[in-house]
């Protein structure tokens, strides 16, 4: 078994199309059907279903899969580790976050050897794409706690599983100034007297959320938002400058601290949200990606320590 052929195998299975993968490949429709017979005959199993529009794969072909990702991937970072002379590379996605940002920085600062980053932010949907495909090693991300069997079912088509780091709160973020600063907690219902900027929501819901806990009959699908963004930036310039609120997770407090921002309970939603990140079945972590979770995993720790 050659890795060309692999190489083949996975394309086509990404592409569920012979033609569409040897457009990516660079070759030939023919060339393409001829190395997955051959792979095909060595492994003694169909690997795909041939149909009008395209290919799926088989039974077989799907456990096979995920060794052709690993077995590509792994080659692909043995190369890409040839050429920058073993510095640490980490691709890493994540949700819109100042957090991840901010950690990545203290990280940076921390490493005494060279270090490559590539970091992008994006929506739930294009993460796992990402992930799946090896353009990226490691997606962080929030997952409410009633959402967590819908994501398992969507990660289990893209052969990845998602890794908790920390459970933590619902809370509203509020600017000292604003009338509900020194609060302990809110009560969901108050939430519709407020204004709210908030990150765009694609897969974590706050109002779905919300809904959990408010009294029969009573529905929050529209907060009132008077600002709606894919910018952590923005938000923190608006809470920090208006009246303003915010409703979301709680993981890491560093960034809220340095703004003296006020951080209020929603009652009933304690220990509602599960922040962690989305890997590759079975695929192994290179050195850097293991330190730097290990160094993400003593932040968090000490970060609960304080609160």
């Amino acid at each position: 078994m050659e890795l060309r052929q692999l190489k083949c195998f996975f394309a086509c299975a990404r592409n569920h199309s012979l033609t569409l993968a040897a457009e990516e490949l660079y070759t030939t429709q023919p060339h393409v059907s001829m190395v997955i017979k051959s792979l095909e005959q060595e492994l003694g199993t169909p690997l795909f279903i041939r149909k009008s529009k395209g290919v799926e794969l088989t039974e077989a072909g799907k456990r096979i899969y995920s060794y052709a990702v690993n077995a590509v991937r792994n080659a692909e970072a043995i190369s890409a580790l040839s050429s920058q002379n073993e510095i640490p590379f980490l691709r890493i996605v994540s949700n819109s976050s100042s957090h991840m940002a901010l950690l990545l920085t203290h990280y940076y600062l921390q490493q005494k050897e060279k270090l490559k980053i590539e970091y992008r932010e994006c929506g739930i949907e294009e993460m796992m794409e990402r992930v799946s495909e090896g353009m990226d090693d490691l997606g962080f991300l929030f997952v409410p706690d009633n959402r967590r069997s819908v994501l398992r079912h969507m990660l289990e088509r893209r052969f990845l599983e998602f890794v908790p780091l920390l459970t933590t709160d619902l809370v509203l973020y509020v600017r000292k100034e604003h009338p509900l600063y020194g609060r302990k907690s809110v009560r969901p219902e108050e939430l519709s007297d407020l204004e709210f900027i908030q990150l765009d929501d694609d897969f974590f819901s706050v109002e779905a959320m919300l809904e959990e806990v408010l009294p029969s009959g009573k529905r929050y699908h529209d907060l009132p938002k008077v600002v709606t963004t894919n910018s952590s930036s923005l938000m923190i310039r608006m809470l920090e400058n208006t009246d303003l609120c915010n409703v979301g997770s709680y993981w890491l407090s560093e960034m809220y601290r340095q703004n003296d921002f006020g951080r209020i309970r929603i009652e009933g939603l304690e220990q509602k949200i599960r922040f962690g990140y989305l890997k590759y079945q079975g695929r192994p972590l290179i050195p850097g990606l293991v330190d730097f979770l290990s160094f993400l995993e003593g932040a968090l720790e000490k970060d609960h320590e304080m609160i």
